[in-house]
């Protein structure tokens, strides 16, 4: 084989390894899942924080390769980056992958040591920003985890539509660890009622709703996607 030749098959080679590289990368792209979490640090939640935590540490050590993940809080007037707490995109390489979940875990512990608990609790403004956040990155997964006894209280000027925005058309909404209030004690179909409003706001702006009491079957959910 001469010189030229030589070179032609090379560059053929190299291009097919490239082009399989490449075609591997979008496979596992099209794999990707793309995961909000919004934390509730409103009064009434506020003691439920360090466990939704926790959860949150464990789900993050299941990320794949070039899933997106976020966690936020709902707190007064959420819609504003400054209720973000952290957001990352898992790269490919294992070791990258792996320093940066931990970093983030540790980012996401030392909130929750010095988090301080609000009085309103903007729900619908902190799943607008999730929604908006989530569209923008195409993903198999797509889903926000609600942290929340689902009590919503805004305060005077943060003005919010009665219906949720057309931007969660499509995504899964996963409320957990919905605790009951004192007044729930009184009126148990409070709870109900405030359960069941929320879940037709959601399916109404097209998103799928699901109920899932305990946080730990959420991390198994997703670490088994």
């Amino acid at each position: 084989m001469n010189r030229l030749a030589r070179r032609d098959l090379l560059r053929a080679a190299g291009a097919a390894a490239f082009t399989g590289a490449l075609a591997a990368c979008e496979e596992r792209r099209d794999d990707a899942a793309s995961i909000y979490a919004l934390l509730d640090v409103s009064g009434s939640y506020f003691r439920e924080l360090d466990k939704a935590v926790r959860a949150l540490r464990v789900m993050m050590g299941f990320v794949h390769a070039y899933d997106s993940f976020a966690v936020a809080e709902i707190g007064t007037c959420s819609f504003t980056d400054e209720a973000v707490i952290l957001r990352f995109t898992a790269p490919d390489r294992p070791s990258e992958r792996q320093r940066l979940v931990a970093a983030n875990a540790q980012r996401l512990a030392a909130y929750a040591a010095k988090a301080k608990a609000t009085n309103f609790t903007d729900i619908r403004g902190a799943l607008t920003q999730a929604a908006q956040h989530i569209a923008a990155r195409p993903a198999a997964t797509r889903a926000i985890v609600l942290f929340s006894d689902l009590d919503e209280d805004l305060p005077a000027g943060c003005r919010r539509e009665a219906a949720l925005p057309s931007s969660l058309k499509g995504l899964d909404v996963i409320a957990t660890n919905v605790v009951r209030l004192p007044e729930d004690n009184r009126d148990p179909q409070r709870y109900t009622r405030r359960i069941e409003g929320w879940r037709r706001l959601v399916e109404v702006a097209g998103a799928h709703w699901q109920l899932i009491p305990d946080p730990a079957d959420v991390v198994a959910l997703l670490k088994d996607r």
